[in-house]
């Protein structure tokens, strides 16, 4: 560990330096919940409170009434943010954090702008921390440096996290602790699964490939999942909005057209290819290996959000640690990603920055960059499926 200091002190120093230049908007929305539920008493109420408010209050005319249901992720990713803000808020400058929310438009002319975005983004550097120990412990000796290496300098981490300030981190570092527990303890990480989830539903899919009775690991994550929700089931905004989102219909717009109303889904027929792989040969994939395989299925087939990717960092991690013939396959896979952010507007890329310079790359080039990330994904999966001895 002590060979890692000089680098950990310059990957913290690298975010540190890109915390506070850089800004997206989503950030409004997880700390307007936050500061709902701790200042003003909507602990199970803020999926509806902005649409109860008159069309001339200052939040409707900021997020635009259009928005009013613009709380659309589960539970966790809230609650989250708000455990946060009821202890760092005292610490806010004030100014700042009301322009953040009112007028995004005049926020980096703030002068407490920086130390707000310090203060915003801190969760996501203790679940980075979190990530980083859990890796390390995971990895084998020889391995423990490379994979810490790869992690401190991790550009899909240190884009989403600390740029674009989006949790998605929360999930990988959930994630990886179910594999972490997995083996001794597949109950235990069934239910981390499921608290996953309580931030956005995806890690659901991954319990039936964890190791032992898949009947009770399904329930156990299942209830878990449950329990976050139960509490904002009468929410109508929740029920409509953050419990059956639209974006996780997106995994099933690729398919093969088999009458003039219905299709194949492409991810559930790879999908339930896993899953009879993993029923009949679990031992063909080591537990990350089989999470990735389905991460990286979903992220080909579909037109996922950048943050999304974030899920499956610390697999591509561990991967790039132990299989050398992975590491070209996985550098291909993050140019295909870097090139795919430029498909989507400026905000997420040189707007991060402040900036009006734009590189909107045309729909058809990605297009083709998106069936090449297919490829190399499937490429990545056989690798790991070759090669034997793979630490599970």
């Amino acid at each position: 560990m002590k060979k890692l200091v000089p680098w950990l002190i310059l990957g913290f120093g690298l975010r540190l330096i890109l915390i506070p230049i850089t800004l997206h908007p989503d950030i409004r929305a997880v700390y307007l919940a936050a500061d709902l539920i701790n200042h003003r008493g909507q602990m199970f109420d803020f999926y509806d409170y902005l649409s109860r408010l008159p069309r001339d209050d200052k939040l409707i005319i900021s997020f635009g009434y259009d928005n009013i249901f613009i709380f659309i992720y589960p539970p966790l990713a809230y609650l989250t943010h708000a455990l946060f803000n009821l202890f760092l808020s005292p610490l806010y400058p004030a100014s700042a954090f009301q322009t953040l929310i009112y007028d995004i438009g005049r926020a980096r002319l703030d002068s407490g702008l920086p130390l707000l975005l310090y203060l915003l983004k801190l969760p996501y550097l203790l679940a980075d921390i979190f990530c980083f120990w859990l890796i390390y412990r995971l990895l084998p000796d020889k391995n423990k440096i490379l994979g810490s290496l790869v992690w401190i300098f991790n550009p899909l981490v240190i884009y989403s996290a600390y740029m674009m300030g989006q949790f998605d981190i929360f999930i990988a570092a959930f994630l990886l602790l179910a594999v972490y527990f997995a083996d001794k303890k597949p109950l235990l990480a069934a239910v981390t699964l499921g608290i996953g989830a309580g931030f956005k539903p995806f890690p659901l899919l991954l319990l039936f490939f964890l190791p032992g009775s898949k009947i009770k690991n399904i329930i156990s994550g299942l209830a878990a999942y449950l329990v976050i929700l139960l509490p904002y089931l009468p929410s109508w905004g929740f029920r409509h909005y953050a419990l059956f989102a639209a974006q996780s219909e997106k995994m099933f717009y690729a398919g093969i057209p088999v009458s003039g109303s219905q299709l194949l889904p492409l991810f559930a027929v790879v999908y339930s290819v896993f899953a009879w792989w993993n029923h009949f040969r679990p031992r063909d994939l080591p537990l990350w290996g089989w999470f990735l395989a389905v991460l990286l299925l979903f992220f080909s087939v579909t037109h996922f959000h950048p943050q999304w990717f974030t899920w499956a960092t610390p697999l591509l991690t561990m991967s790039f640690a132990l299989l050398p013939k992975t590491r070209l396959p996985l550098l291909a896979l993050l140019a295909g990603f870097i090139m795919i952010i430029f498909s989507f507007d400026q905000s997420l890329s040189f707007g991060l920055f402040g900036s009006n310079l734009r590189l909107l790359l045309p729909d058809d080039f990605i297009s083709i960059v998106r069936g090449l990330f297919a490829g190399t994904a499937a490429v990545t999966v056989w690798q790991i499926l070759r090669h034997e001895s793979v630490p599970a």
